[in-house]
């Protein structure tokens, strides 16, 4: 059973190693970026609020 395992185990790092690391991490900034363009651009009762803020001032519905 052990060499099964080291069998699996040694394909799987030789596939990590030919992935392309660069263009992975790039994708997945690129991502993000539209991520968070995207929730500064819809409305805000469809945005998510960010982690950690605080409201700075009252909204004007929130005033009246």
């Amino acid at each position: 059973m052990k060499p099964f395992f080291k069998k699996a185990f040694d394909k799987s790092v030789t596939y990590l190693k030919t992935l392309n690391w660069i263009i992975l991490l790039g994708i997945a900034a690129f991502c993000i970026v539209l991520a968070v363009v995207n929730n500064i651009r819809v409305n805000d009762d469809k945005s998510v609020d960010w982690i950690g803020t605080q409201d700075v001032m009252e909204k004007p519905a929130d005033i009246l």
